[in-house]
């Protein structure tokens, strides 16, 4: 553990690759945002559950489904875990392949366990003052927690320093989603990969994503050389693309691995050969 920090009743814990979450106690139960790689990393956060034994019930949150934020999820899988309904369906289906193709970094016997309780547009924990807010931009099932009692706002990925990975493909619907983040009447706002962030780094964040959706020429060194995020974020704009009118075509029948591994690496490949393998997938998956 890297980090541990302490904001009202609640309790920020960073790991040694700087992915922080959120532990909220209530009077009635333990609220856990994200759970991190695996069941080691959590062998933490439930000792420290267990040094305070006056409350006992857990109540597990993903604030999305990528694996970095859902892998310990097993070391709770007796508890109530939530997330927004789409999270539920992302982790089914794109769950198994990450699993496979990221295992050197596995932290533990990692099994997919998927939340039990999923919400629409918001779920209120009334007694705790804890409420879930669905926020999608970073990826399509982005969800936020907001304490209401010590006023902290818990963003996830959908903010970063200096900029953001870009996962969903609507990017006018993500720069709604961080003026509302923006505008939220919270004293503290916190963000999984960068820690406490202001309204400085949201409009950061802003006008990164403006740019890339009006196509704008944007030198990422100018955002402390993250050339290999910026980089990552035009290929897989260009990915989403393809994969919106496969899905759509295919329907029920469409395969996220074996589309995903029709393209190999995109990080290692050019933007314009990514086009025309891309391309070429697109007509054979159209003769499906």
């Amino acid at each position: 553990m890297k980090a541990v920090n302490k904001i009202g009743r609640g309790m920020l814990f960073t790991f040694e690759d700087d992915i922080t979450i959120y532990l909220i106690q209530s009077c009635n139960r333990w609220f856990l945002c994200d759970t991190h790689l695996g069941p080691l990393s959590m062998e933490y956060i439930k000792k420290y559950i267990s040094q305070k034994p006056n409350v006992n019930d857990i109540v597990v949150f993903n604030t999305h489904s990528d694996w970095d934020h859902i892998w310990g999820n097993c070391a709770f899988k007796d508890k109530l875990i939530i997330g927004h309904e789409t999270c539920r369906r992302r982790i089914s289906e794109i769950g198994a392949y990450e699993l496979e193709i990221l295992n050197d970094h596995h932290k533990g016997n990692i099994e997919l366990v998927l939340p039990k309780l999923t919400f629409n547009d918001r779920l209120i924990f009334e007694e705790d003052d804890i409420e879930f807010i669905y926020a999608p931009g970073h990826t399509i099932d982005s969800s936020i927690c907001f304490d209401r009692k010590d006023s902290v706002l818990f963003v996830g990925d959908l903010v970063e320093y200096p900029i953001p990975y870009l996962d969903y493909h609507d990017l006018e619907v993500y720069i709604k989603t961080l003026e509302f983040i923006k505008s939220f009447s919270a004293k503290l706002k916190v963000s999984s990969h960068s820690g406490i962030i202001d309204n400085v780094i949201i409009d950061s964040n802003i006008a990164y994503i403006r740019g890339i959706l009006e196509g704008t020429y944007i030198d990422p060194n100018e955002y402390q050389g993250c050339v290999d995020v910026h980089n990552f974020n035009i290929n897989n704009r260009l990915f989403l693309k393809y994969e919106n009118i496969v899905r759509n075509k295919l329907k029920t029948n469409f395969n996220y691995a074996e589309f995903r591994r029709n393209f190999g690496s995109l990080k290692e490949a050019k933007y314009g050969d990514l086009e025309k393998a891309l391309e070429l997938c697109l007509a054979q998956f159209s003769k499906c």
